[in-house]
This record gives structure tokens, sequence and C-alpha cells, in this order.
């Protein structure tokens, strides 16, 4: 099968968040399935000159948009089997930022056409187009009411997945009339119309032929009030089409037991060497080295969404009464910032506040910590539960999303689960959650247990995409069939 992607992220060329390590993974999971998969991305500024150097230029195309003839140049490069198309046009993408900018709207606007322009310039003659989130939704549109694509809409089945309902591409309705050359009649005649907006997630909803979302309880979720963002009765529409499928992770890239990031590797045989690692990372950190307190470890953007809220109520309490160690690696909202770095003020034997990313400073996070607090409010799918139960830390997160499809309760009694849960929903606070695993580290066997279990568990990308080739066949049977 002949399978195209369109995506604003991918590592390891540029990546802001999860988007980008899915984009990085999934496609090389199904090239190795034999399927012929290829990747169109913007060319940014920012992409290492290590990859730019290796990309080749195959040829300008020029594209009709926002009134003018605007020219983009198409760069391609190979790797594990997975051609990607980089479009450059200095103008929307020469910039430090993927996101963030003023004219985001037009700058993918522009993408959007860019990406259907290259394909029929290329005559890839695909079976399906899998876009995802805002930033290529409106694809499936251009697809089934543009003039310049229609023909290819025929042949030429569409998958949205949608990442994080939370972000939809809200722009002013001049973005969309002046970068479609649509009369503002036509706009608020139509579907794309929202709150007199122009919203391109909906616009894709609306239009591909199938919609995903990363995890299965956060594509019910979205159908309800309280997760839908808005958008849950435009969601009612599509809910025969809505189908929820779990990220995968990528186990090459995250394994202790070759992981070169860490300290000593490791693995499900000999776990012992967990605490090598757990040693370094109290170093790093200037906490005190001690292989007998508790090392919880927070590794997060700081948002509302990742339940800052809920460890500013549980963390200061739980510090003075227990013995326990806490570290953040993370970046966000400032007021969120600021906790953390008056958290480890407050308590320096016991925090540290690490504010920014670093790529190798989560791995040997990830591997020597005992304890990942995920109080997220919502979590469409989560990686870093996944990592961490892969690095035999073990994952306290709130029942939701793909950590509610993911993390299982410990039983006690059988020695089955990967972790503990909260749950907000009925009044089952993060607070007694992370107070179950502290008295549970205390008991060597269940610890060692609940470890392995984690360790056990196969998070590899082969049964998420076994189930988008499955979606991609009914898809492409479908239009057989017609």
């Amino acid at each position: 099968m002949k399978i195209i992607m369109a995506a604003a992220e991918c590592v390891p060329f540029a990546k802001t968040g999860g988007l980008a390590d899915v984009i990085g993974a999934l496609p090389k999971e199904l090239a190795e399935n034999d399927h012929d998969v290829t990747i169109f991305l913007p060319k940014y500024s920012l992409i290492a000159e290590e990859f730019v150097q290796q990309f080749s230029l195959l040829e300008e195309i020029t594209i009709s948009f926002a009134g003018e003839q605007k020219t983009c140049n198409i760069h391609q490069f190979k790797n594990e089997n997975v051609r990607y198309f980089f479009l450059e046009n200095q103008e929307y993408f020469g910039r430090s930022q993927i996101y963030g900018q003023a004219d985001d709207g037009e700058r993918f606007g522009f993408f959007n056409n860019a990406v259907l322009t290259a394909i029929k310039k290329l005559e890839l003659n695909a079976d399906v187009i899998h876009v995802h989130d805002w930033h290529t939704a409106v694809i499936p549109l251009l697809l089934k009411e543009d003039s310049r694509f229609k023909n290819m809409g025929e042949g030429l089945k569409s998958v949205l997945t949608i990442h994080n309902l939370q972000f939809q591409g809200v722009f002013p309705k001049s973005v969309f009339t002046k970068g479609f050359k649509t009369e503002e009649s036509q706009f608020d005649d139509s579907a794309i119309e929202w709150n007199g907006n122009y919203n391109m997630l909906k616009t894709g909803i609306l239009y591909a032929d199938k919609v995903t979302t990363v995890s299965p309880t956060y594509r019910d979720e979205i159908l309800t009030s309280q997760y839908g963002e808005g958008l849950e009765k435009v969601l009612w529409q599509r809910e025969e089409d809505l189908v929820g499928i779990l990220n995968g992770l990528d186990t090459k890239f995250y394994n202790p037991a070759t992981d070169l990031a860490i300290e000593m590797e490791f693995d499900h045989s000999s776990i012992e060497e967990k605490a090598v690692n757990k040693r370094k990372a109290q170093s790093l950190t200037g906490l005190p080295v001690n292989g007998n307190i508790p090392l919880t470890v927070m590794i997060s953007r700081l948002a509302g969404q990742k339940g800052i809220d809920i460890l500013e109520e549980t963390l200061p309490e739980l510090l003075q009464s227990k013995e326990m160690q806490f570290i953040l690696l993370g970046s966000g909202e400032e007021k969120f910032e600021d906790f953390f770095r008056q958290l480890a003020k407050k308590f320096p034997d016991k925090v540290a506040a690490h504010i920014g990313f670093d790529e190798e400073l989560a791995h040997q996070f990830y591997a020597g910590a005992d304890i990942f607090l995920m109080p997220s409010h919502f979590e469409p799918c989560g990686l870093s539960q996944l990592i961490s139960m892969r690095y035999g830390t073990v994952p306290v997160a709130n029942k939701t999303g793909g950590l509610k499809d993911t993390v299982i309760e410990y039983d006690r009694i059988t020695q089955t689960g990967n972790g503990f849960l909260s749950d907000f929903t009925r009044n089952s606070p993060f607070t007694e959650a992370l107070k179950r695993a502290l008295t549970l580290y205390q008991e060597s066997e269940h610890w060692e247990a609940i470890k392995k279990n984690g360790m056990d568990a196969d998070y590899s990308w082969k049964q998420s995409a076994k189930a988008y080739e499955e979606l991609y066949q009914e898809m492409v049977s479908n239009l057989t069939a017609k």
C-alpha cells in the first residue's frame, strides 16, 4: 500500500512534543511491514545542518495561494525505507520556531496547498494520505472541494489524527478567504465556519474519510462536553468514522539495555543496575545520594493540562511528612516554573528543579527514578508513562485518556498491574495514589514485581501500526467496492 503522511513536525528534524515522536516512529513501522511510506514536512531553518546536508533538491514548484504565485522547493531525504519530502519556502518556514507566529494560519494554509501540489507534480499516486492535527487538517477539504485536486481525491482516501483536541488552529475567516480565494458569503454558509472564525481542525474532522485519536479512551472522552473542547457536537456527526488507536513507543530509541545516554544500561535480567542510574540522577541534581529514599520524577511541559495545580496541592505536604525526593525537568507557564523553583528552595535536600529540557538528562531521569508522576487532567495518549515503565520506573497517573489505557493499578494479591491511579472524576485524589506507591516502595517483593510488570509489557508500534494498516485497508477496500 502507498501511504503519504503530512505533519508539522517529526523527530529527529523538528520537535515540540509527542506529535513529532509519532511521525518519527509510525512510518518506520509501516515501512518495515512492506508499505511504501512518504512524509511531507516543512523545511524549517531550525533543522540541523547535519540533516540538511543530506537533502537532495528535486525541483521548484509554484503554489497558487493568497492571490499570488509562490515558489516552493522540494527536497528529498531517505532513511530506514521512509522517504521524506521537505517543502521549502523562506517566507513561511525560514523561522526559528515551528509555531507561535502571528501568521501561523497562513503559513500552514500554504503548506496544505503545497503538499497536494507536490503530490500531483511528483505523480505519487498513493492510496491513503494521513494528516496530523490542525496544521495539515485542510488537506481533506482541498481533496474534495478544490478543482485543482478533486481528481486526486477520487482515489486518495484521507485520515486525520487528532493528537490533542485542545489545539484547533482557529483564525479569523479572512485567513481562509484570502488564502483560498473564497468569498465571505461562501465561507459563512460553509462547514468551515466556526463561531465566525476559521477552524482548521474542525474542517478536517468534517472532511476526512476517517478520524482517529491516539488512544481508545480519548476517543470516547472527546465526544463529551468535558473533553470535547467545544467540538463534541461536530465529532458526534463523525462518531461512526471516529477510531481510537493507541500510540506506540519507539522501543529502539527508548531501550535501557542499549541507551548510551544513561549511566548504566540494564534490562529485565539486570534490573539491579537501575540503582546505579538512581545515584547518577541524584548526583547530577545535587540531591543526597541515597538508594533507600524513593526518587520521584516529573518530565513535562508545564501547562494546566498536565495537572501542575494538583502537585501544588500535593507535593508540599508530602515532602514535609514523607521521606522522598523529587526532580522536575520541564518548562512552560511562568507561574508553574516559579512554583517548582520555590519548592526547590524550600526543600533543598529533597527537590531539584531543572527548568528547560535536555534529552540526555530526560533519559537519565527515566532510568534513575523510582516513581514517575503524571497527574494530567486529560492526556490524549501520553508517552512518558510508557517510557517510564520501559525503564523500570513506576507511574502514578490520573485515570484519563491514554493513561487509563496503559496504566493498570497494582494488585497486591495477584501481583499484577504496573502503576497507581487516581481518578479525579470519582473523588480518588492523586495524593492517595502517590501514598500507595510510596508505601509499596518499602516492600521490596512487591516493588520488584511492579517494576518488572512494567518492563515486560510490549509498548512498541507493532500493534498500533497493525491497527492503522487495517483502517487503511478498510478504506481502500470500500473505495474498490464502489
